[in-house]
C-alpha cells in the first residue's frame, strides 16, 4: 500500500505520514507493507489530486495537508471535492510559530524589538492558501507591519535555506521543526528568533490555547497584548481564530480515493482508529510533532469537513482580501 503525502520529504507532513504508516501496517487487514510517497507541488494540490485520481482498490491512500480552512476560497472549478473522498480520519499536531532572522532591520536583540524596528516584513510559505501563511499576514496587519509574501516553497527545509541565504526575513515554521532543530541551532545560536505561535482558540473564547511543548514561545495574542497594550480584535483576529479552530485541529486529512468500496472503507477506518490510539504511535507522534497529536476518527471527521463547507461569507471575503494582497 502507498500512503501519499503532499509536501517535501523531511517536514512534519512526511514524518507524520511515516509514523502513521508504521502503526497502520500493524492494524490494517493483511498487515501490508505501507510505503510513504511524497507528491508535492501545485500549492499542495498535486498530492491531493494524485490520491483523488488513483484507483479505488485500497492500494493508494492519502495523508494530506488539506488546508481545508482556505480551500473554500478556491474558484468553483478548482474546488477539491473532499466530501467525495473516502474520508478515514484526521490528525492535528503541528502548531506554527513565526520564525524571524535576527539580521532584520539592522539587527534584533529580542523579539519585542520586531514591532519597534521592522517596517516591512518579507516572509515565505507554501502558498497564500496555507492557513499558516494567511495567519502570519493577519498577524502583521494587527501589529501594523507591512509585508510581502513569497510563495512556492515545498517544506521547512527550503524555507530555512532561503532564510539563511537572506532571500526571506522569516516564515511560519512548524512546532516539529522548532523542537527537532531550530531551538537548538539557529535560535540557540542567535541567528533567528521565535516571535509567537498560532494555536486553536480556548473553549471559553479568552484567547489562544497554550502549548507546553512550544517552550520559550508564546501565543500570538499574548505577544500582541504585551507589545501593543490591548486585546486583538477585528477581521484579522477572526481569521487567526478561524484557522486555529479548523486547521490546527486537523492538519492532515487521511483519505482513500473516491468510490472506494464501503466495506473496504469500514476496514480502513477501524484499523486507522486502532493504529492512532496505540501508545507507541502516540509516543512517536509526540516526539515528531512536539506535542500530543489531536486525533479525529470517523464519523467525527465528517463534522470538520462539513464545518469548513459552511464557512461564513463575510469571513471568506476577508480571506479573499488576504489572498489578493499576498499573491500580488
Amino acid at each position: 500500500v502507498t500512503l501519499v503525502h503532499n509536501a517535501a520529504p523531511g517536514g512534519s507532513t512526511g514524518l507524520g505520514a511515516q509514523i502513521a504508516a508504521d502503526a497502520w501496517s500493524k492494524t490494517m487487514a493483511g498487515n501490508p507493507t505501507i510505503v510513504v510517497q511524497s507528491v508535492e507541488g501545485g500549492a499542495l494540490a498535486r498530492g491531493i489530486r494524485h490520491v483523488m485520481n488513483a484507483r479505488p482498490d485500497g492500494r493508494t491512500l492519502g495523508w494530506v495537508a488539506w488546508s481545508g480552512s482556505t480551500r473554500v476560497l478556491d474558484p468553483e472549478e478548482l474546488q477539491i471535492p473532499f466530501k467525495d473522498f473516502g474520508i478515514i480520519g484526521g490528525v492535528g499536531g503541528a502548531h506554527f510559530f513565526v520564525h524571524v532572522s535576527t539580521k532584520v532591520a539592522g539587527g534584533l536583540k529580542d523579539k519585542d524589538e520586531f514591532v519597534k524596528k521592522v517596517d516591512k516584513f518579507t516572509f515565505g510559505g507554501f502558498t497564500a492558501l496555507s492557513a499558516a501563511s494567511m495567519r502570519t499576514a493577519a498577524a502583521m496587519d494587527l501589529l501594523g507591519i507591512d509585508y510581502q509574501f513569497v510563495s512556492g516553497f515545498g517544506g521547512d527545509g527550503p524555507l530555512q535555506a532561503a532564510l539563511q541565504r537572506g532571500e526571506l526575513q522569516g516564515y511560519p515554521a512548524t512546532g516539529v521543526i522548532y523542537n527537532r532543530t531550530l531551538k537548538d541551532t539557529m535560535i540557540k545560536d542567535g541567528e533567528s528568533l521565535g516571535l509567537f505561535y498560532f494555536s486553536p482558540p480556548k473553549p471559553d473564547g479568552s484567547g489562544l490555547s497554550e502549548d507546553p511543548f512550544m517552550e520559550n514561545l508564546e501565543t500570538f495574542d499574548s505577544y500582541y497584548r504585551r507589545v501593543m497594550g490591548k486585546e486583538p480584535s477585528g477581521p484579522a483576529w477572526d481569521v487567526i481564530k478561524f484557522h486555529g479552530g479548523i486547521g490546527d485541529r486537523v492538519n492532515w486529512l487521511v483519505v482513500a480515493p473516491p468510490n472506494t468500496p464501503e466495506e473496504h472503507l469500514a476496514m480502513l477506518r477501524e484499523s486507522f482508529a486502532q493504529a492512532v490510539s496505540d501508545p507507541e504511535f502516540l509516543a512517536n507522534a509526540e516526539k515528531v510533532f512536539g506535542q500530543k497529536p489531536s486525533i479525529t476518527t470517523y464519523p467525527d471527521i465528517m463534522d470538520v469537513v462539513d464545518e469548513v463547507s459552511r464557512t461564513d461569507e463575510a469571513l471568506k471575503e476577508t480571506m479573499r482580501g488576504y489572498l489578493k494582497k499576498m499573491e500580488h
